[in-house]
């Protein structure tokens, strides 16, 4: 079995104008050993670069390997389709953040009226992440230094080569083989379709093994889940809210208190013009900042200490998203 890694340039950041302007690529063996690369350059549809050229690099930060004339030179993405096309027939894709790589491709593909490309892929940046949650600063470029590995940058063939290399180097770090660390964090592969497509997850997160957790803006979907589901009130019923912090603490503690919270006789609502039953812990609350003094009056509020005593919290109820997560990770984006 062999590996194809990716790695995509776009003329303006854009994924729905054209602007795929290369596409680099690494064949690599089951062992991860880099057999081939080659940079693909096509001649972008978009009239003038906004993102590589010598004029935006102080701006952006970005300064492709090659010039604009060069670009301008290579053939539209069409006309090198059918090549492209073979790369990714019976092969696994690799790549270091995959999601413009793979909303570059499509775009380039629905431009010129193409089927789209069907893969299934892996990305790097996903399996460094499992592997070290603590660190915060995840590009290549800054791993890439972090294990001294050289590479010329904005060169698509050698992002890619560099992408594998830092997915060697990581893995025999940290003691792993790729197949071992697959296999432990439960590592399901993203899937490119003509109808859409999903990025590569980990079910280790979804269980919640190893310390991981989802990230906070996959916990705000679960919450928002979660209040979508709850009974329905009758008419008399109070209601309650919480400020936008307190909605941002740990899910599971957040539904916890909700539903503690109505066996106490009260509902959660986002709504606060309407809400009985107020829990803040700031000092600068921008939720009930809009409300005057005669709604605030008719409120009641709890400081988060308080609201814990009244719903007698213990501990956190458990609960199971796995169902909810699995499809959320899986649901097609077109």
């Amino acid at each position: 079995m062999e590996y194809l890694v990716i790695d995509t340039e776009s003329c303006t950041g854009r994924d729905n104008d054209g602007s795929l302007c290369s596409l680099g690529y690494a064949i690599c063996d089951e062992n991860l050993n880099v057999l081939a690369q080659k940079d693909l350059l096509f001649n972008p549809l978009p009239k003038r670069f906004s993102v590589g050229d010598e004029k935006h690099s102080k701006k952006t930060g970005i300064t492709f390997a090659y010039s604009v004339e060069e670009f301008r030179k290579a053939p539209r993405f069409s006309e090198l389709y059918d090549e492209v096309l073979k790369l990714f027939e019976n092969r696994i894709v690799l790549g270091f953040a995959m999601g413009n790589d793979v909303k570059y491709l499509n775009n380039a593909c629905d431009k010129f009226n193409l089927p789209r490309i069907e893969y299934k892929f892996y990305d790097i940046q996903l399996i460094y992440q499992l592997l070290h949650p603590e660190e915060k600063s995840v590009g290549l470029k800054t791993l890439n230094e972090k294990y001294q590995i050289d590479y010329l940058a904005h060169r698509s063939d050698e992002d890619a080569v560099g992408s594998v290399l830092l997915l060697k180097k990581f893995l025999e770090s940290d003691g792993y083989t790729f197949e071992k660390a697959i296999k432990k964090y439960k590592i399901h592969k993203g899937k490119n379709t003509k109808k859409g497509y999903h990025n590569s997850y980990s079910g280790a997160v979804i269980d919640g093994l190893y310390g991981l957790k989802i990230s906070k803006r996959i916990q705000s979907y679960v919450l928002a889940n979660h209040i979508k589901n709850l009974p329905k009130p009758d008419g008399k019923i109070k209601r309650l809210c919480f400020s936008f912090k307190i909605e941002r603490l740990d899910v599971n503690f957040v539904r916890t208190l909700i539903d503690l919270a109505i066996k106490k006789g009260l509902y959660y609502d986002h709504d606060t013009d309407i809400v009985k039953v107020y829990v803040t812990d700031e000092d600068d609350d921008k939720r009930t900042s809009h409300l005057n003094k005669k709604q605030k009056d008719n409120i009641k509020i709890y400081s988060l200490e308080e609201f814990c005593k009244f719903v007698n919290y213990s501990e956190n109820l458990i609960y199971d998203d796995k169902k909810f997560l699995t499809k959320y990770y899986t649901q097609l984006t077109i």
